[in-house]
This record gives C-alpha cells, structure tokens and sequence, in this order.
C-alpha cells in the first residue's frame, strides 16, 4: 500500500530529527521539526473522534522523535494517519530534498501553469479545487469533478462514480486527501491509462520514488516558507488560502 512505501521512505530520511511543534487545526494539521521544515495534511474534522480529547495519541508529541509520529501512518484512526502524513511531509517538502531529485523536473507556481491542456481533453478532478474549475472549463473539452460533498456546488459527480467514470479520462487531478483516506490506490488504478495523472494539495508529499508505480505524472504541493505564520495560520483553522502566502507551491513533473 502507498502508506506503507510512504511510511519506510521517511523512516529513511528520519534519523536523529525530532518534532519541535504539532497544530492539530480545524481545517490542516501542522508539524514542524527541530530542522526548521513543517510538514501539512488536511483534517477531516466531520470524520474526528467526538467528545473534548479529540487525537487519543500519545502525548507529548512536540518532543519526541519524529520517527514516532511516522508510525501514526499504519494506523486505523483518520486523525493519526493525517498527523503522520504531516511528519512525513515535513521531511519530504523542504528546499533541499526537492533541488535535484533524479527522473524529474521542478517548476513553482499553480500546477495548469505547467499542464498542458486542450480542448480534446476529458478531465477528471477528483476532490473539488474550486479557483481551478473556471480555467479547466475554459482550456479542455470536458471537466467532471467528483466529490464526495455535493453540496459544495452544482453539477457535482458522487465519488462512487470513479471507477465508472475515470477510465475515460484523459487528464485526472487527484487530491492528496485521499492518500489519508485510502483512497488513492483505487483512485489511481481507474486513473492509469491518463496520459497526466496529478497528485494536488498542501498535503502533497514531494516524493517521486512513491508515486511511479502508480502512474503520476504530477506532484503538486508546497514547501513552508515562514513556518512560524503556517503554524499560527493553522491554530487560527485557517486553510490554504490564508497559509498559502507563508509557502510556496512547488511542482514536481515525473518522467515516465
């Protein structure tokens, strides 16, 4: 599974690395690490544990060995797999580890700035990216948009329709929110014959070695650039419209 091969690739980067703070917002969920990088993951707040003590985890986490909280992401508990998502994702999104990957390029700004969409393509976007919609419909042939909450706009596709629909696709944009909610593998199978496969999202990690033998072509996510602003954005439940000027959105374009 991709959490697995995500989880042995961190431990591989962990070492001696501890985590220095942990935000647990409404909207992401924030790490940072004693080395300065944090690392984000989108918080499935409607899906969270009721009552006061929402993350039942070990305590405390600021502290401790950041291989520790690596190990939330074999876990069965949404919340968990989201904070380790963001501990790995503070080890893979940094400047450093993305300057020379081998097999791939790297662009910044939005990932339709480095797509290259005609009106012969059938787009498939799984998750609803709202600023993207506009552009999609005006450069391809044809945007469905699959999502599990309909009510977020109209002429939405239910999720359940993925396999049924995806195959068709020419194009797929995938949220990375569906590597917490282990979607991603079927999402990607239906995805494979895309001639682009997008991963998309803050919690995006930038680690190609993870997604080539899934068919992805594109890995688009951000690297922290003020961490301090991201975290108070994070306690404050903002999303990545207040959190984004504190980052910088980074697109990895994988050979195949």
């Amino acid at each position: 599974m991709l959490l697995e091969t995500l989880q042995a690739s961190a431990l591989a980067k962990a070492g001696d690395i501890c985590v220095s703070d942990v935000r647990i917002g409404l909207g992401y969920t924030a790490v940072r690490l004693d080395t300065g990088s944090v690392g984000l993951a989108y918080t499935f707040r409607n899906k969270a544990e009721s009552g006061c003590s929402v993350f039942q985890g070990k305590r405390p986490l600021a502290g401790s060995p950041v291989r520790d909280v690596l190990q939330y992401l074999s876990s069965g508990e949404l919340l968990e797999r989201t904070l380790g998502l963001a501990a790995a994702n503070a080890l893979f999104n940094t400047p450093a580890a993305t300057e020379s990957l081998p097999g791939c390029s790297s662009a910044g700004g939005d990932l339709l700035d480095v797509l290259a969409l005609t009106k012969e393509d059938r787009v498939g976007m799984v998750g609803f990216f709202g600023p993207l919609v506009p552009v999609i419909r005006q450069r391809a042939g044809e945007l469905i948009i699959f999502e599990e909450n309909m009510a977020r706009s109209d002429g939405l596709c239910p999720g359940s329709r993925e396999a049924e629909l995806l195959p068709a696709c020419s194009v797929a944009i995938i949220t990375a929110t569906s590597i917490i909610n282990n979607s991603f593998e079927h999402i990607a199978a239906a995805a494979v014959n895309c001639r682009i496969t997008a991963v998309l999202g803050p919690s995006t990690p930038l680690e190609p070695d993870i997604f080539r033998g899934y068919g992805i072509t594109h890995l688009s996510g951000v690297i922290g650039v003020d961490t301090a602003a991201i975290l108070r954005e994070v306690s404050e439940a903002g999303g990545t419209r207040f959190f984004m000027k504190w980052s910088k959105k980074i697109n990895l374009i994988l050979s195949t």
